[in-house]
């Protein structure tokens, strides 16, 4: 987008109120021309499209050609495959398209977000100074054009910031900063707000909201600030962290997948002592057997902590995993196979399959169908540089077996087989799941904790600033007048707690003010203090119950109810598979727990490659456990935390408890370890054994 200037500017002599940019490029011609803007009026830049509309004696332009891979062609040479002349070199070729090689790679908008600023800061040589280090795509707003309609004109997501200038201070500089915030933010909930101010005491920025902070002269955390809103976004929003791979790196894909025959069964691992038993079940059975985790039991069962990101929690979780399994197939023989299940993060398979995986299922089910083959395909050809096998779904499989109607269509799996490059397919057809695989979901709420957490800290100068907010409203709605002592006692109260000292932890605690105020006024104003801390302390609590519900909504994975089987759809299993035959692909059942025995040995005749079994088997292994270390993990009435938060933190303590040495278990195995082996045996892999299909499906070649 263009820079814009105050509208009261005009002509060469804007050049002070234009905004840097990142490059200019040209689409017809498909090559890439660089500005180097350098001007000496400012030291600011301007966009490619003003230079060559009216640039000025101070401002030089630097503009390269390049070939279709980005190389620079210099003045007197010749493009590699072009005729030769000067003419021939002024025609360019049509542009290749993303992904073939030598394409221009093209900048990315959100790699130069936009900055919105106000006139008047921008006008404000320091400011100016500090703002112009961030290389921000910057447009300027005046009285003529506001910050409003400047959002309302650029895309969502594009503007990192807004800066305004404070005109007030104190209880009013918190009210006035509270209104503009909220009606900045009426498209954008994240968009960051900063207010300027001329000294650091005029306003303590703890008193405003999530990403709203102060500019002060000699302020050296703007960029930790623009970095704070985009990691927030990038948590909240799947469609800024999932954008299409880069290119292929030199030397294409890795090996291809290792083929595979019959019918095999997944265990989730929703602890890492659960792997024991899955590779001595492979030992003694000497075939195949995959363990799955998903990035939302990486990041709730297993991840020690989410200090550095949920992504990254969830990416070392899969290195350790990736250890223990080639420990376990070394020391007892066994062939057991690590898959990554419901994963709709680009990062999060990047991560499997940096750390080893051997196969990584993309999950695109929740969206419609042409938008689950474009994620998967780009998903696809990520795994395929690391020779991983791919599974995608179709159709999105019931979490808790209450829709009917949602099955698999044949005509719908026909297109999305035809338009992916996939080795194992997933499909409804009749299952469904009793475990919350909404990783995504997790990440925004794990992201609002995060937001309250960092205004919550020592006396929550924010829950304050609102207290004396709703207490000043009551004041008014009681009648008195804005200059009554009451109104002027409140905002001396704003005014001590917010505008002393520097520093994260400056200023006076709360509860000295408080103290203080009660020394000072006349006996007829301490009903008034009381309000405010109690408004204050309310306000706190609010953030504290709502981040209990989060905390709820995060574990809340299991739905309580009862068990029962589902009634498996095995004409369209019989169907899907016929659209798969000859292709060297194969379908993949999730949700085995909710199938009946007499299901489970239906599937190996169908041609099924595998079968996921998840919360069954995790049922099944707390109850084999409970023989070695006893325990009551019924629910607690009178507990504090919600259900789902209570039930998560009583098994996770108990399984950390009784395994904590489970890695010492090699040699001498617990006897609910072979307990739990041979139920495996029995339940799960011993009917996916019975019968097999006429010809072996085989892998991709």
């Amino acid at each position: 987008m263009s820079t814009a200037t105050p509208a009261n500017a005009s002509g060469p002599a804007s050049v002070a109120g234009t905004a840097p940019t990142a490059a200019h490029e040209t689409s017809a011609a498909g090559t890439a021309y660089t500005a180097a803007h350098e001007t000496s009026v400012a030291g600011t830049a301007r966009t490619a499209a003003h230079e060559s509309a009216a640039a000025p004696a101070s401002t030089t332009l630097s503009a390269a050609p390049t070939d279709q891979a980005g190389t620079a062609i210099s003045p007197g040479a010749t493009a590699p495959d072009s005729p030769a002349g000067p003419m021939a070199r002024l025609i360019p070729r049509p542009p290749l398209p993303p992904g073939v090689p030598g394409a221009t790679v093209r900048p990315r908008r959100a790699d130069a977000p936009h900055a919105v600023i106000g006139a008047e800061v921008w006008h404000t040589g320091w400011a100016r100074s500090l703002l112009e280090r961030l290389e921000l795509r910057t447009v300027i707003a005046d009285e003529r054009l506001s910050c409003e309609r400047v959002l309302d004109t650029l895309a969502a997501q594009s503007v990192a910031f807004v800066c305004e200038e404070l005109p007030v201070s104190g209880l009013a500089a918190m009210t006035w900063a509270a209104r503009r915030t909220e009606a900045l933010r009426r498209d954008d909930p994240l968009l960051g707000v900063v207010f300027m101010v001329e000294g650091r005491r005029a306003l303590d920025p703890r008193a405003l909201g999530p990403l709203v902070r102060t500019l002060s002269p000699g302020d050296t955390d703007l960029p930790d600030f623009l970095a704070e809103v985009q990691r927030v976004r990038h948590e909240y929003h799947w469609e800024l962290r999932n954008r299409r791979p880069g290119p292929l790196p030199s030397g294409g894909a890795a090996a291809p997948p290792s083929r595979w025959s019959g019918t095999v069964p997944n265990f989730n691992v929703k602890h890492p002592s659960m792997l024991l038993p899955y590779a001595l079940l492979s030992a003694r059975t000497r075939r195949d057997v995959y363990c799955e985790i998903s990035p939302q039991e990486a990041l709730l069962f297993v991840a020690d902590s989410v200090g550095r990101g949920p992504a990254a929690a969830v990416a070392e979780v899969f290195r350790t995993l990736r250890q223990d399994v080639d420990r376990l197939n070394t020391e007892l023989g066994s062939r057991l196979r690590l898959h990554l299940d419901h994963a709709d993060d680009y990062e999060v398979v990047q991560a499997a399959c940096e750390a080893g995986f051997d196969s990584v299922m993309v999950d695109g089910s929740g969206r419609t169908l042409h938008q689950n083959v474009l994620f998967t395909n780009a998903a696809t050809e990520l795994a395929r540089r690391y020779g991983v096998l791919v599974e995608g779904e179709i159709g999105s499989i019931d979490g808790a077996g209450l829709r009917k109607w949602n099955k698999t269509t044949i005509s719908d799996f026909t297109r999305f087989v035809e338009n992916t490059d996939l080795d194992l397919v997933g499909a409804h057809v009749g299952q469904f799941h009793s475990f919350d695989y909404g990783f995504a979901a997790t990440r925004r709420s794990l992201a609002d904790v995060g937001l309250m957490d960092d205004r919550a800290t020592g006396d929550d100068l924010h829950a304050f600033a609102e207290a004396c907010a709703r207490v000043e409203n009551d004041l008014t709605d009681a009648g008195l007048p804005g200059y009554s002592a009451e109104h002027r006692l409140v905002a001396a109260l704003a005014r001590r707690a917010t505008t002393a000292g520097d520093g994260p932890e400056a200023g006076p605690r709360l509860d000295a003010v408080f103290r203080e105020a009660r020394a000072r006024v006349p006996v007829f104003q301490r009903p008034l203090l009381d309000a405010l801390e109690r408004e204050w302390l309310e306000q706190r609590l609010a953030k504290a119950r709502r981040k209990t519900e989060l905390w709820d909504e995060v574990f809340a994975t299991e739905p309580a109810r009862e068990h029962r089987y589902a009634a498996i759809d095995h004409g369209l299993v019989q169907a899907l598979t016929g659209v798969l035959e000859g292709t060297g692909r194969a379908l993949v059942v999730h949700g085995g727990s909710s199938l009946s025995r007499i299901d489970l040995t239906s599937l190996p005749a169908h041609g099924v490659a595998r079968v996921n079994f998840g919360s069954g088997v995790y049922a099944d292994y707390l109850e084999a456990l409970r023989a070695h270390l006893p325990v009551d993990l019924a629910a607690d009435p009178n507990s504090l935390t919600g259900e789902g938060t209570w039930k998560h933190v009583r098994r996770m303590s108990y399984l950390a408890e009784a395994t904590r040495d489970w890695r010492s278990w090699t040699d001498a195995p617990p006897s609910f370890v072979d307990t739990f082996v041979s139920r495996l045996e029995r339940c799960y892999a011993a009917p996916l054994r019975g019968r097999t299909p006429a010809k072996a499906q085989g892998g991709r070649s």
